[in-house]
Protein backbone atom coordinates (compact mmCIF):
# COMPACT_ATOMS: atom_id res chain seq x y z
CA UNK A 1 0.00 0.00 0.00
CA UNK A 2 2.99 2.44 1.01
CA UNK A 3 4.62 1.56 -2.40
CA UNK A 4 1.78 2.35 -4.45
CA UNK A 5 0.71 5.54 -2.39
CA UNK A 6 4.29 6.64 -3.08
CA UNK A 7 4.27 5.73 -6.83
CA UNK A 8 1.37 7.55 -7.19
CA UNK A 9 3.03 10.57 -5.69
CA UNK A 10 6.04 10.17 -7.61
CA UNK A 11 4.37 10.27 -11.05
CA UNK A 12 2.09 13.52 -10.01
CA UNK A 13 5.33 15.29 -9.08
CA UNK A 14 6.89 14.42 -12.78
CA UNK A 15 3.76 14.99 -14.53
CA UNK A 16 2.63 18.74 -12.83
CA UNK A 17 5.84 20.25 -11.55
CA UNK A 18 3.91 24.03 -11.45
CA UNK A 19 2.10 22.39 -8.68
CA UNK A 20 4.47 22.90 -6.27
CA UNK A 21 5.40 26.75 -6.58
CA UNK A 22 3.54 29.70 -6.82
CA UNK A 23 2.35 31.63 -9.43
CA UNK A 24 5.19 34.88 -9.72
CA UNK A 25 2.60 37.37 -9.67
CA UNK A 26 1.51 37.04 -6.90
CA UNK A 27 4.30 38.69 -5.14
CA UNK A 28 3.71 42.11 -6.57
CA UNK A 29 7.44 42.07 -7.58
CA UNK A 30 7.90 45.67 -9.61
CA UNK A 31 10.17 44.09 -12.34
CA UNK A 32 7.60 41.71 -13.66
CA UNK A 33 4.53 42.50 -15.15
CA UNK A 34 1.76 41.31 -17.50
CA UNK A 35 1.72 42.20 -21.27
CA UNK A 36 -1.09 40.11 -22.36
CA UNK A 37 -3.28 36.93 -21.37
CA UNK A 38 -5.82 34.52 -22.11
CA UNK A 39 -6.97 30.90 -21.28
CA UNK A 40 -3.62 29.83 -23.47
CA UNK A 41 -1.18 31.71 -22.90
CA UNK A 42 0.73 34.84 -20.59
CA UNK A 43 2.97 37.49 -21.73
CA UNK A 44 5.00 38.65 -18.74
CA UNK A 45 8.08 41.26 -19.10
CA UNK A 46 10.69 40.56 -16.94
CA UNK A 47 12.79 43.78 -16.31
CA UNK A 48 14.51 43.40 -12.99
CA UNK A 49 17.40 45.99 -12.12
CA UNK A 50 20.95 43.93 -10.25
CA UNK A 51 19.95 42.91 -6.50
CA UNK A 52 16.17 42.10 -7.51
CA UNK A 53 14.70 38.99 -6.07
CA UNK A 54 11.68 37.06 -7.02
CA UNK A 55 10.41 34.37 -4.35
CA UNK A 56 10.13 30.80 -5.54
CA UNK A 57 7.84 30.17 -8.02
CA UNK A 58 6.57 28.41 -10.81
CA UNK A 59 6.56 28.57 -14.69
CA UNK A 60 4.95 25.91 -17.34
CA UNK A 61 6.56 25.87 -20.38
CA UNK A 62 7.78 29.25 -21.55
CA UNK A 63 9.45 31.10 -24.48
CA UNK A 64 11.58 33.36 -23.71
CA UNK A 65 13.23 36.41 -25.57
CA UNK A 66 16.09 38.49 -24.00
CA UNK A 67 16.29 42.20 -25.05
CA UNK A 68 18.76 43.48 -22.83
CA UNK A 69 21.27 40.59 -22.13
CA UNK A 70 23.02 40.43 -18.27
CA UNK A 71 23.52 37.53 -15.76
CA UNK A 72 20.28 35.94 -13.09
CA UNK A 73 21.02 33.42 -10.48
CA UNK A 74 18.36 30.87 -10.05
CA UNK A 75 17.67 28.85 -7.31
CA UNK A 76 16.21 25.43 -7.42
CA UNK A 77 13.89 23.89 -4.30
CA UNK A 78 16.75 21.52 -3.56
CA UNK A 79 19.00 24.92 -2.58
CA UNK A 80 21.02 24.24 -5.91
CA UNK A 81 21.87 27.25 -7.36
CA UNK A 82 23.00 28.11 -11.34
CA UNK A 83 23.83 31.65 -12.87
CA UNK A 84 22.86 31.82 -16.65
CA UNK A 85 24.18 34.10 -18.81
CA UNK A 86 21.59 35.66 -21.01
CA UNK A 87 22.39 37.37 -24.23
CA UNK A 88 20.25 39.94 -25.86
CA UNK A 89 18.54 38.86 -29.06
CA UNK A 90 18.77 34.97 -27.63
CA UNK A 91 15.27 33.10 -27.80
CA UNK A 92 15.13 29.58 -25.73
CA UNK A 93 12.27 27.24 -24.98
CA UNK A 94 12.28 25.97 -21.10
CA UNK A 95 10.32 23.56 -20.00
CA UNK A 96 7.83 23.67 -16.24
CA UNK A 97 10.39 24.43 -13.55
CA UNK A 98 10.30 26.17 -10.14
CA UNK A 99 12.73 28.40 -9.21
CA UNK A 100 13.33 31.79 -7.28
CA UNK A 101 16.21 34.10 -9.08
CA UNK A 102 17.78 37.13 -8.27
CA UNK A 103 18.98 39.37 -11.14
CA UNK A 104 22.75 39.90 -10.83
CA UNK A 105 22.98 42.41 -13.78
CA UNK A 106 20.11 44.80 -15.40
CA UNK A 107 18.01 42.79 -17.88
CA UNK A 108 14.93 42.57 -19.50
CA UNK A 109 12.82 39.84 -20.95
CA UNK A 110 9.87 38.41 -22.61
CA UNK A 111 8.42 35.47 -21.43
CA UNK A 112 5.63 33.64 -23.21
CA UNK A 113 3.88 30.84 -20.76
CA UNK A 114 2.27 28.21 -22.41
CA UNK A 115 -0.95 27.23 -20.12
CA UNK A 116 -2.45 24.47 -21.96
Amino acid sequence: MYKTAALSLFFLFLSCPTVFGQDAMKYGVKHLTILAEDQKVRVLRYAPSKGDKTPIHSHPSTVVYVLKGGRVKYTMPDGSTKIVELKAGEAMLRPPVTHSDEALDDVEAILVEIKQ
